[in-house]
């Protein structure tokens, strides 16, 4: 009894559940979401001088763009550009708003344009021509809303401030031929 009760499992296995097998039905491509990435322009160093390199970012908020200034600076997109931040790493990045009236410093209705305050780490004084690539790389790609940039060193040690900045003060420092933003 027990042999012809494993006989008849081992036929129902071989002989399948009772459904017959169909043909592969193809009904088209399959779905794919379409990654279009958005592409900004981050100032490196060729011989010093600042240049202009086309990078493809996932968003063009200021965090993600400065990141991708950092990452381009360690593995430049062209040939002979250089980075004056190797040194340092991005920590954060906050806005704050301009305001004619310091009593409401908070009120929107006020709001005449914003400065970016990037926090970088990392040892040692950050040379003007790495101040350039953060301010001109924020300038170019947030022309508008963006007025002038604040750098700050975190830590390791006291914190420092690198001072407030716009692109305009580094203009000797473009590579010939480079008109950088304002």
């Amino acid at each position: 009894m027990r042999r012809l009760t494993c006989l008849l499992v081992a036929l129902a296995v071989l002989c399948g559940c009772g459904i017959s097998p169909t043909e592969v039905q193809d009904y088209g491509r399959p779905p794919v979401i379409s990654y279009s990435p958005t592409w900004v322009t981050v100032y490196l160093l060729r011989d010093g001088r600042l240049e202009p390199a086309r990078i493809p970012v996932v968003s063009d908020s200021a965090k993600n763009i400065i990141d991708t200034l950092f990452r381009a600076g360690k593995q430049p997109p062209k040939r002979g550009l250089t980075s004056a931040l190797n040194n340092f790493s991005h920590y954060d990045t906050k806005t704050t708003r301009y305001s004619d009236n310091t009593d409401q410093r908070n009120d929107p209705d006020d709001s005449l344009g914003y400065r970016l305050n990037v926090i970088i780490t990392g040892e040692g004084k950050i040379s003007k021509e790495g101040l350039a690539q953060i301010t001109c790389t924020i300038r170019q790609n947030k022309q508008e809303s963006i007025w002038s940039v604040e750098i700050t060193r975190l830590f390791p040690g006291v914190p420092e401030s690198m001072g407030e900045h716009t692109c305009f003060e580094f203009r000797k420092l473009a590579a010939p031929g480079v008109r950088l933003p304002p």
